[in-house]
């Protein structure tokens, strides 16, 4: 079966939470920030910022129980980030292009060049309430229609998925 194609079957409420703070926080390690901060939701009209912003919330994709209570859930927290830019200067389109590709590299543990030095995500953050971080998928970035006056989002898919292990003891 097609994992593009798989559809969730609920939803971790709990996670979205967990995990939006998680993601941010992981953004915000990316060495090539050059002291800007990634928000979540937060974009204004000046050039140069950046934010990500949840797709679906956090899904449950496949879930399983055993006869102790222990519930084992594959789940999924998609998101976009996007990079805002007021400029219909090539250069920069593409400067706000590589930068994408190179968060978007880093963000999934590839190695990345950064003022000559290679730099490689070590390890995910460890998750609150049972979940784990198991892989980090990216789609190519891309950019969105200019407006009139030249001002451009650029977009990257996200896709974190992760384990959710509780105990349901109500029975």
């Amino acid at each position: 079966m097609d994992e593009m194609a798989e559809k969730p079957i609920g939803y971790d409420a709990t996670g979205y939470e967990v995990m939006t703070k998680a993601v941010q926080e992981l953004l915000n390690q990316y060495p090539a920030l050059d002291g800007k901060q990634i928000l979540f939701e937060e974009l204004n009209e000046n050039s140069g910022n950046i934010s990500f912003s949840s797709d679906n919330g956090s899904l449950v994709m496949s879930e399983s129980r055993n006869i102790l209570g222990r519930i084992s859930q594959r789940c999924q927290y998609p998101f976009y980030v996007v990079y805002h830019v007021a400029s219909t200067d090539e250069r920069q389109k593409l400067r706000v292009q590589m930068f994408m590709d190179s968060l978007g590299k880093w963000i999934c543990r590839e190695p990345v060049y950064i003022n000559g030095n290679e730099c490689r995500l070590a390890s995910y953050p460890t998750l609150a309430h049972g979940r784990s971080i198991t892989r980090v998928t990216r789609s190519n970035s891309y950019g969105l229609e200019p407006s009139e006056n030249g001002e451009q989002d650029w977009l990257m898919p996200v896709t974190v998925e992760y384990k959710n292990q509780y105990y349901d003891n109500s029975k």
